[in-house]
């Protein structure tokens, strides 16, 4: 048994079973008694982070994570102003979902279509394969230069932003050395502005 939780995540920023003003109140409670050590919130707005950090700063306590979906593939964060408060407030992003389900592993092509259960997503047939091609390229075309595969330089983009840490999903040994292989080094800084550039599409 854990002597205690070292980050309780308020997941979902939903109201029908308590106030989320009542939820993080308690949760302070559970950190003042030492049960806790650091509250996070999940999928909260940019305005919904910024009023539970003011509930819990009334308390004396941080709000230390808000874990969202994000990825090169994936940036409504970005649009959605949720980046820029969580910096504003000192908030950490947990980037989930990093890798857009294994799309930016550069595994699938047009020539190697998935045949598990995302052979039914758009994202994973021709179309959807095409028009991230170029992206694909890129990171394979930095991976190149530092010895990385694309989904390290993947990661590496969002590790690069200071706030954010990616929560890679893992199914084999391979894939975590993968994901180890992401940090430890950083992508240029025309490289990061490079893979900011080609992926505006996906700030939609």
């Amino acid at each position: 048994m854990l002597p205690k939780i070292t980050l309780y995540k308020a997941h979902w920023p939903l109201t029908y079973l308590m106030s989320k003003k009542t939820l993080l109140n308690t949760l302070a409670l559970e950190v003042k008694q030492r049960i806790i050590e650091a509250i996070g919130v999940s999928k909260y707005l940019g305005k919904q982070m910024e009023k539970a950090y003011k509930i819990l700063g009334a308390r004396g306590i941080k709000l230390a994570t808000n874990q969202v979906r994000y990825s090169l593939l994936d940036r409504r964060t970005e649009r959605q102003g949720i980046l820029d408060k969580a910096r504003e407030l000192g908030i950490t992003i947990l980037a989930y979902s990093p890798l857009a389900k294994g799309l930016l592993r550069g595994k699938y092509t047009k020539e190697n279509l998935s045949t598990g259960a995302r052979k039914s997503n758009p994202r994973f047939q021709n179309k959807g394969l095409e028009k991230i091609e170029p992206v694909i390229s890129l990171l394979t075309k930095i991976g190149e230069k530092y010895g990385k595969t694309p989904a390290q330089v993947a990661l590496n983009w969002l590790v690069c932003q200071d706030n954010v840490i990616p929560i890679a999903g893992c199914k084999n040994a391979e894939q975590v050395r993968q994901n180890v292989g992401a940090i430890g080094w950083e992508i240029g800084e025309n490289e990061f502005n490079q893979l900011e550039q080609i992926t505006r599409p996906w700030l939609q």
